[in-house]
């Protein structure tokens, strides 16, 4: 037995096309030239709301405490800001951030509602202010 193929084992008596597999090849190239045009178009970094920027301060603000992290804590906080009287005064040790809720921005102010657990007490809700600083948010007392 030969592996040609020969002419009796094609019965329709057609010759193969390439004409599926290019339609597939095009049909993907399509897709994944839609993906690009619509990052283009719409990039993700556009896509972070307000209420994003403003939890995202607050989990470097607390991870920056966690580590006791002065230099970071001074670029995440108002010129004013005072340690003592600021949103994680009373805690002692760290703490778990289970969550930034209740964002409410005006303007160039914010205002949070934020969970944390540990520092020497259960879990706690208490309201951060904040202030928009250029294009991010920094916690103020």
């Amino acid at each position: 037995m030969s592996d040609e193929l020969r002419e009796s084992d094609n019965i329709d008596g057609k010759k193969a096309s390439a004409g599926p597999f290019l339609l597939a090849v095009a049909i993907v190239a399509l897709i994944l030239g839609g993906i690009f045009v619509a990052s283009w178009i719409s990039p993700a970094e556009e896509n972070v709301t307000e209420s994003d920027r403003v939890s995202r301060s607050v989990t470097d603000y607390v991870d920056a405490e966690n580590r006791n992290d002065a230099e970071t804590i001074k670029t995440l906080t108002c010129a004013s800001f005072n340690s003592s009287n600021g949103p994680m005064a009373d805690v002692d040790g760290t703490v778990e951030l289970k969550g930034v809720d209740g964002v409410v921005v005006n303007g160039d102010r914010a205002r949070a509602d934020v969970t944390i657990t540990g520092g020497g007490a259960g879990e706690r809700v208490s309201t951060w202010a904040l202030t928009r600083d250029g294009n991010r948010w920094v916690v103020c007392n």
